[in-house]
């Protein structure tokens, strides 16, 4: 709503689900309030998945395939009540093993989902895609999605710059894949972008590939040229060479073209496969002492509920909860100290080496801006082994502050370590606590992307603490909260 009165949105987008507990939990609001919202949008693109409801534990006992097709339900009302255009797209196998642990679990809810989207009378795609701590393989993907796609028959295809999506971390579909899999099942590309690209020679009137089609740099220069830029176009193919070499190094899949039959170059493959090995990895690093001895010199560390890696990797509501043991230790240790307003919470998450990169560069920054800004912050960090975000929760409710600032790794599949800062005021605006294990993460507001090749972890500082102050003053976070980070 608030970029509507600021510029013009062409399509409002918002993720869906099966319960009211759900949707309140992610945004705030129910069916009622998410229609209010929508209208007022010429188009609208919703997300689905089948397990959101539960991994929010929102599900009310009923089970993912049902809450599934309410959520199709719920789109169904939102296009039919304003008159939208409307596509949903099924982000099947994002959630992780806790969903679906196996391709074949991936493949039974893809032909699940499409079948409820038909039957719905909803243009639903598919993105056939899958975390890296699920441990299925890049190529064992690939191969699924082929099947998928020939038995789904999805209305479209989602697909990044490259089978990494370098923002979220996680497998899906590259865009070099499907000229191949359009062809193996006898689909086309839409009129005007087949127009578009055949007025751009990059295929022929037929839908195939030319095999003298301009590269990426070429077609930034026709990109710009047709913008107005009057430079000669060898300056802007240099240009634009610059910038997809930056990109790359950043993690996107840029200017690598494609083998035969559009199969990705030993390049890709080699990248790929650098990207699944680092990520595996990174889930099952641990945090470095040298580490947070630097940054936290007094902490307590604390463990949550899960008794290893593995059932904290495939089973989230054990990592939710700080044991009873170390709960009670930590409320003795805290019994004696003022109570403070902001305690800094820190967790492995899904990358351990995010903190261990990154911790030394942002905490030290962090607690000085908050010290200097008159705010009371815990003279004693919480570390927590095998920790969701939901811990950091359960971390407020036993101490009772009013912020919590949690920093967490999040899950790899970039290629990066990426830490991410989740931040909580505990409390209603007449200061009661708020407090729980269960509290809605849309009480939460993060500041995400944290490494040094994406948000500095100086500037993420500076925005953490900003964020803080705000939350203080205003008394609320999460979706109540719009910060201006100025």
């Amino acid at each position: 709503t608030s970029a509507r009165a600021r510029t013009k949105v062409d399509v409002g987008f918002q993720s869906l689900a099966g319960t009211s507990k759900a949707l309140q939990g992610m945004v705030g609001l129910d069916v009622d309030g998410l229609l209010d919202q929508a209208r007022g949008f010429d188009s609208l693109y919703f997300e689905t998945g089948q397990g959101s409801e539960v991994t929010n534990v929102a599900a009310e006992g009923v089970d993912m395939l049902t809450l599934e097709a309410r959520t199709y339900g719920v789109a169904r009302y939102l296009g039919q009540h304003t008159g939208a255009w409307m596509i949903v797209n099924d982000v099947a196998g994002f959630i992780g093993p806790e969903v679906f642990r196996t391709g074949d679990q991936l493949e039974r809810a893809c032909l699940e989902d499409a079948v409820m989207a038909k039957l719905h009378g909803l243009t639903m795609g598919l993105d056939v895609c899958s975390t890296f701590h699920m441990g299925i393989e890049p190529r064992a993907l690939q191969t699924l999605t082929e099947r998928i796609v020939k038995q789904a028959a999805p209305a479209y295809l989602m697909a990044v710059a490259g089978n990494s999506d370098p923002m979220l971390g996680y497998l899906t579909t590259a865009f070099r894949e499907h000229p191949r899999l359009r062809r193996q099942i006898g689909k086309r590309i839409s009129t005007p972008m087949s127009r578009r690209l055949t007025a751009l020679g990059l295929m022929n009137e037929g839908g195939e590939l030319n095999a003298d089609a301009p590269g990426p740099a070429s077609l930034y220069a026709m990109y710009m040229k047709a913008g107005g830029d009057t430079r000669s176009s060898e300056t802007l193919c240099a240009e634009g060479a610059k910038k997809i070499e930056r990109l790359s190094r950043r993690g996107f899949d840029l200017g690598y073209a494609c083998a035969g039959d559009c199969l990705p170059p030993p390049e890709v493959e080699s990248r790929m496969d650098t990207i699944y090995k680092h990520a595996r990895g990174a889930l099952y690093a641990t945090l470095n002492e040298a580490v947070v001895a630097d940054v936290s010199p007094q902490h307590a560390r604390v463990r949550t509920r899960a008794l290893g890696r593995e059932e904290y990797l495939s089973h989230p509501p054990s990592g939710e909860m700080i044991r009873e043991a170390d709960a009670a230790r930590l409320v003795r240790l805290s019994a004696p100290r003022r109570t403070p307003q902001v305690q800094f919470v820190l967790s492995d998450g899904l990358n351990a080496n995010a903190l261990n990169e990154n911790l030394r560069a942002l905490v030290p920054r962090l607690r000085h801006e908050l010290v200097q800004a008159g705010c009371h912050v815990g003279e004693v960090d919480v570390v927590v082994e095998n920790g969701r975000v939901r811990a950091g929760y359960h971390v407020g409710a036993l101490l009772d502050v009013d912020v919590i600032v949690h920093l967490i790794g999040e899950r790899p599949g970039t290629g990066f370590n990426t830490l991410s800062a989740y931040l909580t005021y505990g409390r209603d605006r007449a200061g009661r606590s708020l407090w729980s294990p269960q509290l809605a993460h849309s009480h939460t507001s993060s500041v995400c992307g944290i490494h040094p090749g994406g948000k500095r972890p100086e500037i993420a500082a500076d925005e953490i603490a900003l964020c803080v102050r705000r939350m203080l003053e205003e008394r609320c976070s999460g979706v109540a909260f719009s910060p201006t980070l100025s």
